[in-house]
């Protein structure tokens, strides 16, 4: 079988070897030239010596004449020169370098988290594809009870409804690299739209988690909705997916000044310092496909980082106390009368 290159030379391992060649290189000519330069000063000092002994001059008396004096300062300019030239181009070397090598290391962990995300959606596909098939051969093949066959649909419609909003995020990922994302303003709801998230997740009933909700009433947005809902619920899946059965997935929406906050936190197993700046990342997942176990395709996080700015917004994460996440956006606030209907009252459990 024949072996790729790549893998008997390493990308990384030719970058190191050529710039250490190009390194010794630059060090091997410097003390070349240095050198003659040296050979140069001493055959002309010895000239300098005899024209003076042929002139009945001692030959030592010649470090004393102005020649001499031009002659070594010229030796001084030149390895100065050398010396100046040689830093120059180190430091050129060294910033050129940098950023090969910080551009192939992010290539690297881009081709990484590309075959990644081509496991995870593989699975992501195939496994409620097989439970709609199951369920589907077992209601033509078997004659169930009515809440029994009620039981295995609402579970293919969530499966559906699965395959729903991973579609929706691959769509919404595709336009947002090809920058055709139509952004259709319109006066929003924040506290309804967290509402209706939350509504929504309530309904599963077989979703073991306490659901908090402490949310100002009228919060006005200017945004898309269908930009405002995933973002919201990729925040709320995430806080799902990173937390434990008895768990808390929580909500806080309330104005600070001219600007609007959403938080939406979980006490869960939270994210390590080394991981907050790489979440938002495409295909970034905590952790590898070997060693995780919740389900995703790292689209989420970066969805809502993307939507978020396209709504003038910003958006960080940090821990939560005593244990957990929180995520928290801030979006320009618009005032506007709404006519409130919560959904869900102020702290519920799911």
């Amino acid at each position: 079988m024949k072996i790729p290159f790549r893998e008997i030379f390493p990308p990384l391992s030719v970058f190191y070897i050529l710039v250490a060649y190009i390194l010794a290189s630059l060090i091997w000519w410097s003390m070349l030239h240095m050198r003659k330069n040296k050979s140069e000063f001493e055959n002309k000092a010895t000239i300098m010596r005899l024209m003076a002994e042929r002139q009945g001059r001692h030959p030592e008396d010649v470090i004393h004449s102005v020649e001499y004096r031009d002659l070594e300062k010229k030796m001084h300019r030149q390895n100065q020169m050398i010396y100046g030239e040689g830093i120059i181009f180190l430091l050129i070397l060294f910033v050129g370098a940098y950023q090969v090598h910080s551009g192939l290391r992010k290539e690297i962990a881009l081709n990484r988290q590309q075959r990644n995300f081509l496991l995870s959606i593989t699975h992501e596909l195939k496994s409620p594809l097989a439970s709609i098939k199951l369920t589907l051969q077992t209601l033509i093949q078997r004659q169930l009870s009515p809440d029994r066959s009620k039981g295995l649909l609402n579970n293919s419609l969530q499966d559906t409804e699965r395959l729903s909003t991973l579609v929706d995020n691959l769509l919404m990922a595709a336009k947002l690299e090809s920058q055709s994302v139509q952004y259709l303003p319109e006066e929003q709801s924040l506290n309804g739209i967290v509402e209706e998230v939350f509504f929504h997740l309530k309904n599963r009933g077989n979703l073991a988690r306490q659901i908090e909700l402490e949310l100002e009433e009228d919060l006005g947005i200017s945004g898309d909705r269908l930009a405002l809902v995933t973002i919201v619920s990729n925040l709320v899946e995430n806080a799902i997916k990173y937390s434990g059965e008895g768990d808390i997935v929580g909500a806080q929406a309330f104005r600070s000044a001219k600007k609007l906050i959403l938080r939406v936190y979980d006490t869960g197993i939270g994210i390590e310092a080394a991981e907050k700046d790489k979440v938002f990342e495409k295909f970034y997942r905590v952790g590898n496909e070997d060693t995780r176990r919740t389900k995703g395709t790292g689209l989420g996080l970066y969805l809502v980082r993307q939507l978020v700015r396209l709504h003038k917004g910003t958006i960080n994460v940090s821990d939560n106390v005593p244990k957990g996440t929180v995520f928290t956006l801030e979006f320009p606030y618009r005032e506007f009368a709404e006519a409130s209907s919560p959904m869900l009252t102020k702290k519920s459990k799911a």
